[in-house]
């Protein structure tokens, strides 16, 4: 009964995909015999979410791939009546090197959701279990962004609030704080590209700084991830990270005019999908 309605809900995701859909138009490749696919997503909540998903061969090699299209259908465990299907949006995470497939669901309840990756043209991947909370730790869409007390570039030199090779003073204008009560959006990156454990800290703040120049009437702050900056083998987190409830790096936060948090996106994110909360 299950797979009869997974396979008529792949077939209606195929027949609407378009350009602003999810399923990839490009000719889809199985993964070989033994891929399997696990959650990225560290922190879900009930209500509109982001799902990451990563898919690997038994030796561990990243396999998602921009040419093999995927379809992601996630439903709570024992309510496959409930199941949702969203198509994978292939995302990089390293360009050329790695990437994740993003899918939107609307998580209705808390509890233990069951999540189900098909390949085009091939069999379902093994399915995996994600926690949904009703109370996540991050700060939810619709709630008010923490004002922490970052530490500021009129304070510090650079190179004692952030580990980024070129970083841009910009970022360093405004606490986080100042920046969510300023009565203007704002962009909020925690990010370490120095002791970044995923590898992805870097590009991902470098996404975001590419975007400031185009984006006049918005903060942009960058959050450090450790102090101690020089001295490796003591990092502690700061106060913000703990405040803010951030269980990885990086994670970047769209805060409104009105201090409420519109955009929330752990690990990798495009300027796209930036832009799209920024407008909301």
């Amino acid at each position: 009964m299950r797979r009869a309605l997974l396979v008529a809900l792949v077939l209606i995701a195929a027949a609407c995909a378009d350009d602003a859909g999810t399923v990839a138009t490009t000719a889809a490749s199985p993964f070989p015999v033994g891929a399997f696919a696990f959650s990225a997503s560290s922190s879900l909540g009930v209500g509109e979410e982001r799902l990451l998903v990563a898919v690997s061969d038994d030796s561990g090699s990243r396999l998602a791939s921009p040419g093999i299209a995927v379809t992601v259908v996630a439903w709570p465990e024992g309510q496959p009546d409930l199941a949702q299907i969203a198509g994978g949006i292939f995302t990089w995470a390293l360009v050329d090197v790695s990437g994740l497939y993003r899918a939107n669901f609307d998580f209705g309840q808390p509890g233990t959701w069951i999540v189900e990756v098909i390949p085009g043209g091939g069999d379902a991947l093994p399915a995996f279990p994600v926690t949904v909370s009703a109370d996540p730790p991050t700060p939810a869409i619709g709630e008010a962004a923490p004002q922490s007390e970052t530490p500021i570039g009129a304070d510090h030199e650079l190179s004692e609030i952030s580990t980024d090779t070129a970083p841009d003073s910009r970022f360093y204008e405004l606490s986080v704080a100042e920046a969510v009560t300023s009565g203007r959006p704002s962009v909020i990156v925690f990010a370490t590209p120095k002791f970044c454990q995923t590898a992805v800290c870097g590009p991902t703040l470098d996404i975001v700084k590419a975007m400031i120049a185009d984006h006049p009437g918005v903060n942009f702050v960058h959050v450090e991830v450790y102090t101690n900056l020089d001295d490796a083998d003591n990092l502690e987190l700061v106060p913000a990270v703990i405040e803010w409830g951030l269980p990885t790096e990086p994670w970047v936060f769209v805060v409104d005019a009105q201090g409420l948090v519109s955009g929330r996106f752990e690990g990798v994110v495009t300027a796209e999908e930036i832009d799209a909360a920024l407008s909301r």
